[in-house]
């Protein structure tokens, strides 16, 4: 019996696959040395104030880089095809829409839609672009308001207005198309003022979908409307703005930010242009732990901005039976920019590189530092085995082995 027992101890004792719930300090910085099975090449890198200077340090593409992107007219009171318009004039004396009017008496519909006149035409002198209350001759008149109706611009970019004729108003604004009208009739209305608006627009419109209560068109103004103010006009989204990312679609330009970002600095809230797509898109923020922690788990956020320390204590931190405080380890990948900045190597042909954070809890002072450090969203935080847990391990399959023969002898007595 004792024969046994001392050879199963022998082989348990040079038994080097004990069970582990991964790997310890010491062999994850031996695979990051070896090309060979660091087929990821990550490399590992101790927490200190200089990385956090240097992470600080980093930020996303800013959705003010796309201020300086145009790939279509600006104005919000531009007209384009497919939009309608309202044509509103004022005319002195007699009117020439109202048709009680002499300029209007000899005046086919025909000859007002191809822009031709009667040759009964008033000759007296016009007063442009005044707002007068006196007739050509002198005499007090009153102003006559006439509302045409909504106009659609044809995919050309042209309307057909009466007593005018067809005018190209796309690309102008309603201003531009107004002095249009205005020039056209000064010879066949007296003191003719014209007003243009847009009731219905394509051109001076952005789309507004996602993750927003009301998906759909939103309509440009002159006010000049800025993204949080479209996502309000789509009545907004119903999770945290931390939780929710704003992806702006200008030409072939797409930047992804938090919502946060354009809510809390105004320089982000950056006016938002005709052909603007924006996509509300919700992205629950997490953090994984594994390793000799109490259990494998996804972690929401749940608050604004999450520390590590934070992060360590929300799931327990490390087990203090099996659980090395100087290998606390953080996965994540991170931009090339950084990792260059580190004096690390990059992987060839992509935007960011595995690496992995390093903190020794046994350490006071870097319990500051992990107050400092920002989580992200998908980091993964792994507690390293301690070396003595495969002791702790070893001694309890031994004991497993040999309590059977203990409990034996002592009957046996």
């Amino acid at each position: 019996m004792s024969g046994v027992l001392v050879s199963g101890l022998l082989l348990l004792s040079g038994c080097s696959s004990l069970p582990s719930s991964g790997p310890t300090e010491s062999h994850i910085i031996k695979v990051q040395k070896d090309p060979k099975q660091n087929a990821m090449g990550f490399g590992i890198v101790q927490i200190s104030a200089d990385l956090l200077t240097l992470l600080a340090s980093e930020s996303p593409t800013p959705l003010s880089s796309l201020d300086r992107v145009t790939d279509r007219a600006t104005g919000n009171d531009m007209i384009g095809p497919g939009d309608t318009i309202q044509i509103s004039i004022y005319e002195l004396g007699n009117s020439l829409f109202g048709g009680g009017g002499s300029n209007a008496s000899g005046t086919s519909m025909a000859s007002a839609l191809s822009g031709e006149t009667s040759s009964s035409q008033s000759t007296g002198t016009i007063l442009s672009g005044g707002t007068s209350g006196q007739d050509a001759h002198g005499g007090s008149a009153t102003a006559t308001l006439s509302n045409l109706p909504p106009l659609n611009v044809s995919a050309t970019g042209t309307v057909m207005v009466p007593y005018v004729g067809t005018l190209n108003v796309a690309g102008r604004t309603v201003d531009q198309a107004a002095t249009m009208v205005r020039e056209a009739l000064a010879r066949k209305s007296q003191s003719p003022q014209v007003i243009v608006r847009i009731v219905q627009g394509v051109t001076n419109s952005a789309i507004v979908y996602g993750d927003v209560k009301r998906s759909g068109r939103v309509l440009l103004t002159p006010a000049h409307e800025r993204i949080m103010d479209v996502i309000a006009l789509a009545l907004g989204t119903s999770h945290p703005p931390e939780d929710s990312i704003i992806q702006l679609t200008r030409g072939d330009r797409v930047v992804r930010v938090a919502m946060s970002v354009p809510e809390n600095d105004p320089s982000q809230n950056i006016t938002i242009h005709p052909g603007d797509r924006v996509e509300v898109i919700y992205k629950p923020r997490t953090f994984t732990v594994f390793g000799a922690a109490g259990k494998v788990s996804e972690v929401p956020f749940t608050v604004p901005e999450l520390s590590l320390a934070e992060a360590i204590a929300r799931v327990g931190g490390p087990l203090d039976e099996r659980a090395d405080p100087n290998g606390i380890f953080l996965l994540r990948y991170e931009d090339n920019d950084i990792v260059r900045r580190l004096g690390l190597p990059v992987a060839p042909g992509k935007p960011s590189t595995p690496i992995v954070y390093q903190i020794d809890m046994m350490n006071p002072g870097n319990y500051f530092l992990g107050q400092h450090f920002v989580m992200r969203d998908k980091d993964m935080l792994y507690f390293s085995n301690a070396k003595a847990n495969e002791f702790y391990k070893l001694f309890g399959l031994i004991s497993t082995i040999i309590q059977p023969g203990i409990t034996a002898g002592y009957m046996a007595h």
